[in-house]
């Protein structure tokens, strides 16, 4: 039952292309729309938006769910029994995938304004009631399409909050009558490239699984998407940094500041990089106990192999998105296409020779090895824009210390075995230490900020 909901959930991501590029292009143009303060042109953008994007994303979604219905007992392997749930799931599935890009859209919206104080507070609001029920709903059912039932429902609160909050505070509804088709052929190159990319972006991003449904069994597939469910919600770290970027960037390019992308890149990367540098060294060293006391022991060797190389890789993913998101606000939307192909080329390619040459520990390290060209988009940015990033030395002093640091806790191996549960102290005291040297500044800087503020309001 975990294999089947993950089958759509793979179908589901591989869909990632689903509003074609349109809902990233209208946060852009509304964001330098505001960097100009032009409000009339907020208006148009955003109601042009909407009148494309609805019909748009009701298609989308009806052929997401045709698709699966049609095609996905085909693909999969799935047991015969198992063949009209897995339907229904992907009919579930269609209607959720609609909410949810259409909540997007309006998340999009929300983002262009700088509001991340309340998108924050929404996000982790519904995820709390989406998740801790589903925990519940699936130790009670069993069943994959009550869990995406929930979902669709919950997707359908975050659409109705979004849409409330930006009426209350932006003053902006669905807007019909402001859209305008000179807006759409503006908006329309854009679009393009956007869509290009997330066709590309959304194959590269579960490529790995879809091959794996084909070719590997259930127990193998269910051990690889437990592994990579883990590292993407490490990514999802760094998807939360995007809209931040992008839209400080596209804010910047709106008031004509070349210096300002420069200033968000090494900011956000200075803040995100010590930290996935934690993870990836935490993960290397410590993976055998935290996977014993995770999953067991049995389930917990098993994965072992293909855990520490998804992981770093996906951590590496992280990284890249900065980059990412900062080409799409200047407008470098072909060649973060260019680059999204090159990642697809060589993770195909080391899902099927990965495979043939050492089965699913084989494809984790073929996972791991296309992530390099995260990392050639990153220096080709940082050029572009004269940051610091990859180039800086701070960058290699903290990485240096990092896994001196790592080693030093890592000793403990001389006592006690790897798998012991006794690990747990200095892999705790390793994490924990890390991370509070990590959060001394920001909370430093929370504090002067808060003084600062309090002075201020006596005054």
């Amino acid at each position: 039952m975990y294999a089947l909901w993950f089958y759509v959930l793979t179908f589901t991501g591989a869909f990632g292309f689903m509003d074609l590029g349109f809902g990233v292009a209208v946060g852009r143009y509304v964001g330098v729309a505001l960097g100009r303060e032009d409000f009339k042109a907020v208006r148009e953008y955003w109601g042009t938006g909407n009148a494309i994007a609805i019909p748009l994303l009701a298609a989308m979604g009806l052929v997401f769910a045709v698709v699966g219905v049609t095609f996905g007992p085909r693909w999969f392997n799935v047991d015969p029994a198992l063949v009209n749930l897995l339907r229904w799931s992907f009919v579930a599935g269609g209607v959720g995938l609609f909410l949810s890009y259409y909540a997007q859209f309006w998340f999009i919206l929300s983002q262009a304004y700088l509001d991340f104080k309340f998108l924050g507070i929404v996000r982790i609001g519904l995820n709390v009631l989406q998740i801790v029920p589903s925990i519940f709903l699936a130790a009670l059912t069993r069943n994959p399409l009550v869990l995406i039932v929930w979902g669709t429902i919950t997707g359908a609160l975050q659409l109705a909050v979004f849409i409330w909050h930006a009426r209350r505070n932006y003053r902006l509804r669905f807007d019909f009558a402001h859209a305008a088709w000179h807006r759409a052929r503006e908006m329309a190159a854009f679009t393009a490239k956007t869509f290009g990319s997330l066709i590309v972006g959304s194959l590269t991003a579960t490529v790995d699984r879809l091959l794996l449904g084909k070719l590997a069994p259930a127990f193998d597939f269910t051990n690889y998407s437990i592994s990579s469910n883990a590292g993407q919600r490490i990514v999802g770290l760094s998807v939360s940094v995007m809209g931040p970027v992008f839209h400080n960037t596209s804010r910047a390019v709106g008031r004509g500041s070349s210096e300002s992308a420069a200033a968000v890149y090494n900011e956000i990367f200075s803040f995100t990089f010590p930290w996935y540098a934690l993870i990836a060294f935490w993960t290397w060293l410590w993976h055998p106990v935290l996977l014993r006391l995770w999953l067991g022991q049995h389930v917990g060797d098993s994965i072992s192999p293909i855990f520490v190389p998804i992981i770093v890789g996906c951590c590496l993913t992280a990284i890249s998105n900065i980059s990412t998101a900062q080409l799409g606000s200047l407008n470098r939307v072909g060649v973060g296409l260019i680059f999204n192909i090159l990642t697809g080329v060589l993770l195909v390619t080391g899902v099927l020779v990965g495979w043939h040459w050492s089965g699913i520990a084989g494809v984790a390290w073929g996972f791991l090895f296309s992530r390099v060209v995260g990392i050639i988009q990153d220096l080709y940015l940082i050029r572009l824009v004269n940051a610091g990033g990859w180039l800086a030395a701070s960058t290699w002093k903290h990485l240096a210390l990092q896994m001196a640091t790592g080693l030093a806790f890592f000793s403990t191996t001389f006592l006690w075995p790897r798998h012991s549960l006794w690990q747990l102290i200095p892999a705790l005291v390793h994490g924990g230490a890390v991370s509070a040297l990590l959060l001394r500044q920001p909370l430093r800087n929370f504090l002067l900020r808060t003084n600062t503020n309090a002075t201020a309001r006596v005054l």
